[in-house]
C-alpha cells in the first residue's frame, strides 16, 4: 500500500511560539471556548475580539449557558482558534488556556459582532495563562506563505 496525502507518514507540524500565537489570534474573530460544566465538557463556538490588554471578550445571551459560565466564573477554560485547507491540508491551530469571568467594567463597543442573531448583553472575559500553537502542513515540508 503506498503512501499518500492522508497517510500519517505525510506532512509536518511546527510549533507557534506565544507572540505569532497572539497575533493569530487577534485576527481569527471565531473561536471554540471549552469548560466543565454540569453536565459535562462544553465546547462553543463564540464571535470574539481581543481587548488592548490581551483578554479575550465575547457577548452571551443572558439565562444562555455562556452566561452562566460568566457568572460562576473565574473557571478554568481552553479556548481555540484556527485556520485549515481542507484541499492542501495545511492550516494552524492556536490553544489559549485561561480563566473565564464576567467582564470587568464596560464592554467596549466594536470588540466583537456577534454572528448569531438575538440580544447578547452579557459581556464575558478570558484572561489568558498560556498560549500554544501548531502549523500543520500535508506538504513536503515548506512552509506555505501566510501560515
Amino acid at each position: 500500500m503506498g503512501q499518500g496525502p492522508g497517510d500519517a507518514t505525510t506532512g509536518h507540524l511546527w510549533a507557534i511560539d506565544p507572540d505569532e500565537c497572539r497575533r493569530l489570534l487577534a485576527d481569527a474573530g471565531v473561536g471554540r471556548v471549552c469548560w466543565q460544566a454540569g453536565p459535562g465538557l462544553t465546547v462553543l463556538p463564540v464571535a470574539y475580539g481581543v481587548h488592548d490588554d490581551g483578554r479575550l471578550g465575547f457577548r452571551a445571551a443572558d439565562g444562555s449557558i455562556l452566561a452562566a459560565l460568566a457568572a460562576a466564573g473565574p473557571v478554568d477554560v481552553a479556548f481555540e482558534v484556527d485556520d485549515l485547507d481542507a484541499a492542501t491540508l495545511t492550516g494552524w491551530s492556536v490553544l489559549v488556556r485561561g480563566s473565564a469571568t464576567a467582564w470587568r467594567g464596560e464592554f467596549p463597543a466594536g470588540l466583537c459582532r456577534p454572528w448569531a442573531p438575538g440580544e447578547r448583553s452579557t459581556g464575558v472575559q478570558i484572561t489568558p495563562q498560556s498560549y500554544s500553537g501548531r502549523i500543520v502542513s500535508g506538504d513536503d515540508g515548506q512552509q506555505g506563505e501566510g501560515t
